[in-house]
């Protein structure tokens, strides 16, 4: 094996995987929103509270008996 050819075997050996991204539901929780938001935010946080409750509401540990 030409010796360039071993040092990047051997290096592309030693490169760091990068970290699994996290799952929606691990990281995502509820938002809340400031009676001085904008109505367009509002609206943002709601439809964002409303993936969250269709994707992880029944995960949710907070809600464990």
């Amino acid at each position: 094996m030409p010796p360039c050819l071993g040092f990047l075997v051997c290096f592309g050996a030693l490169q760091a995987t990068p970290p699994a991204a996290a799952p929606y539901c691990a990281i995502a929780r509820p938002i809340t929103w400031s009676a001085r938001d904008t109505r367009a935010t509002k609206e943002q946080a709601d439809r964002e509270n409303r993936k969250w409750k269709r994707l992880c509401a029944a995960h949710d540990p907070r809600k464990a008996p």
